[in-house]
């Protein structure tokens, strides 16, 4: 099920809610701090993360979820009037655009995906009245306590509209900005999607990429990664690690006078058998031509020896 994590105060989680009515078979989940956003995120990883601008880092995504920002499209939303400066810089007296595109580009720069500056309250230049008939939606909401982490999950079903009358109040928004944070929301979900079909096709790449074509076992490549995890296991657990080197006596011959194909059994024919008689927990892989290799975890030169021999 596509998810989403919402960050921030009751009344902006409960304002954004609405945004996502509609959206199939989304899970959304609320949580009041970033901290708690980062318990959450040790259980699932969420699709989306929609984070209130004052609960970030100094403003950042990257100083805030360091760890997981990889695989989560994060937006930002900021709910302060057009007045107001960013820390680093004192944009206060630039026109209003100006002010948005230089928060936009701070907040990107800092690791969100996406910046929505969504002031209640609009600059001079901005008729009021265009806002005014703006319709709000409220929403009836089932909550069910998570209690591992004092989380609360959401589902969002039904709408009351009425015109407003007065100014836009704080966490209230008009029809364009409901747009806008739904589009991001089905960008954020159209990406995920796509990372985790592109995550079960190289994982699929990385498996046969590991595997010799022809006697599947793992191939020199495999081994080469193999190795050095055997030995670090034998050297912390203080256990032997033995290895059995081995290749086709006469395989050419039998090449040359019988074919390739029939070249290509007697391979198949040696690697079943390896597999017949070795114990679960030694792993042959062919090395390369006729040649063969066998890891044995918790195995002295002695009994390795045994082993080759059988």
């Amino acid at each position: 099920m596509n998810s989403v994590l919402l960050i921030g105060s009751i009344s902006f989680t409960t304002s954004v809610i609405a945004q996502v009515r509609g959206l199939d078979a989304l899970s959304v989940t609320t949580v009041a701090t970033a901290q708690e956003a980062l318990h959450f995120m040790n259980e699932m990883v969420p699709d989306v993360a929609i984070a209130q601008a004052s609960q970030l880092i100094q403003g950042s995504i990257l100083k805030t979820f360091r760890q997981r920002r990889h695989s989560i499209y994060f937006v930002v939303i900021e709910e302060s009037t057009p007045e107001a400066a960013l820390p680093t810089t004192d944009i206060s007296e630039l026109p209003f655009l100006e002010q948005y595109l230089e928060k936009t580009a701070i907040a990107i720069e800092s690791g969100a995906d996406a910046y929505l500056w969504l002031p209640s309250h609009y600059p001079p230049a901005v008729p009021i009245e265009a806002v005014q008939k703006a319709q709000v939606l409220s929403t009836s909401l089932s909550q069910t306590p998570n209690r591992s982490h004092g989380l609360t999950s959401v589902q969002a079903s039904g709408q009351i509209s009425r015109e407003m009358n007065e100014p836009l109040p704080p966490g209230v928004f008009c029809q364009s900005q409901r747009r806008l944070i739904q589009a991001h929301i089905q960008v954020g979900l159209s990406r995920a999607q796509r990372y985790r079909d592109l995550s079960r096709i190289n994982d699929w790449l990385s498996a046969v990429a590991l595997v010799d074509a022809l006697t599947q076992l793992g191939n020199r490549r495999a081994f080469d990664l193999e190795l050095p995890t055997q030995i670090e296991i034998a050297r912390r657990q203080g256990t032997p690690l033995s290895i059995i080197v081995l290749d086709i006596d006469f395989f050419k011959s039998v090449n040359d006078r019988y074919g390739h194909l029939i070249g290509d059994d007697v391979l198949r024919m040696i690697s079943q058998r390896l597999l017949a008689n070795m114990r679960f927990y030694d792993t042959p892989f062919r090395y390369g031509g006729e040649e063969f290799v066998i890891t044995l975890s918790s195995t002295d030169l002695t009994e390795g020896r045994a082993i080759a021999e059988r």
